[in-house]
Parts: structure tokens; C-alpha cells; sequence
């Protein structure tokens, strides 16, 4: 199967998915990888405005998509799978050492999933390591397609929250510093942000390793 294909395919599974017990271990992958960012640009751009911090955020997030999407075409995409296990493990670690308090259900999910990785790395099942691999570059679309439209638009009609299901484990609003900005609601701005990122990950899908 071509790997444009493949990502469609992906891509529609998350999409359905998403906000579901399903995907969870995905949301843990996603919000490290916020939180990494996150923390790197409050470091850096402390007294900017909110709009620039979100604007950085945003382009951050869709660049480390990109670059695994350009990772994938190489030897190294069926080793993104445990990367990014690994990663959101040692930082679920990292937070209960910080804390001082551990979260079982999150634990035992995140290492019932990285045994069966495990398990697929022995069987030598390089097929599935792709497969795997694209649920985790594609669940950072998810992620910004949630807090770019899904968020804010349950923030500005309650209402909808009943509806969008895929904010289930998810309380991240990127659009909402741009609420009001040149009189536009924040999830039009956040539409506008999903389009425009939308285009390079479509156009780097394609010509990556065949499953």
C-alpha cells in the first residue's frame, strides 16, 4: 500500500477515534510534545504577546510533524513507534517523580502499549511499525485540529462540547488568544490555521516507505 494511502486511511481512523479510550496513549504522545514545546518557547519569548506565543507554538508543532513525516521516508520510520513511546514514557516518569504522585490507569496503558511495541519489534513486523508509526506523526494533526477549532468552539458555544467528543482528554486552546482579532471568532482563525498547516503534511505524505 502506498504511504499517501495509508496516511488516508490513518488519518480517518483517528479522526473517528479521537477523544475516545482508544487513542489515549496517543493524547499522552501529543500533549509531551505540547508541553516540550511549550516549554521551550516560555523560556524564550517571556514577554511576548499571547498571539506570537500561540503563533510559535502552532509552527512548532507542525514542523516536528513534517520533520517525522521527512523521518518517515527513511530506515528510521520503524523506529519512530518506540521513540515516541519512550519519550512520553521517561516524561510520565519524570512528572510522578516531580509530583510525587503516580496516575495507574495512565501507567498501566502506557506500558501495556510499549510491551505489545515490544512484542511487534520482535516478530520483526516491519509492516505494522509503519502503520504504527503514522498513528503517532498523524495524531499531532489531531492534536492541533482539536485545539485549533474543537476547543474553541466548545469554549464559545457549551453547547457544542456535548458534540465534540474529541476533546475528551484534551484542555488545550491555541486558538484562543486570536478570539476578537479583526473582529473573528478564535476557531475561524483556528480553521484558518488547520487549512494552512493542512497543505504541507497532504504534500509530504506522499513517497514514504510502502506498507
Amino acid at each position: 500500500m502506498r504511504s499517501e494511502e495509508r496516511a488516508g486511511i490513518v488519518a480517518a481512523v483517528l479522526l473517528l477515534l479521537w477523544g475516545t479510550i482508544l487513542t489515549f496513549p496517543l493524547h499522552e504522545f501529543t500533549v509531551f510534545i505540547e508541553g516540550a514545546v511549550s516549554a521551550a518557547s516560555g523560556g524564550v519569548l517571556r514577554s511576548a504577546p499571547l498571539i506570537v506565543v500561540s503563533i510559535i507554538k502552532i509552527a512548532a508543532l507542525a514542523a516536528l510533524e513534517v520533520l517525522l513525516l521527512l523521518l518517515s521516508r527513511t530506515g528510521f520510520a520503524y523506529y519512530i513507534p518506540v521513540c515516541a513511546q519512550v519519550l512520553t514514557a521517561s516524561a510520565f516518569i519524570l512528572h510522578c517523580i516531580r509530583t510525587r504522585s503516580f496516575d495507574g490507569k495512565t501507567g498501566i496503558v502506557l506500558g501495556l502499549v510499549l510491551a505489545v511495541t515490544a512484542v511487534i519489534y520482535l516478530l520483526r513486523a516491519q509492516r505494522v511499525l509503519l502503520w504504527a508509526g503514522d498513528l503517532f506523526i498523524y495524531a499531532i494533526s489531531l492534536h492541533l485540529i482539536t485545539s485549533l477549532i474543537a476547543a474553541p468552539l466548545a469554549a464559545t458555544y457549551p453547547t457544542m462540547n456535548k458534540l465534540l467528543y474529541i476533546n475528551s482528554y484534551h484542555d488545550t486552546d491555541l486558538s484562543g488568544p486570536f478570539a476578537g482579532f479583526l473582529t473573528l471568532p478564535a476557531f475561524v482563525w483556528g480553521l484558518f490555521f488547520t487549512i494552512l498547516l493542512t497543505l504541507p503534511v497532504i504534500y509530504y505524505s506522499f513517497s514514504r516507505k510502502k506498507a
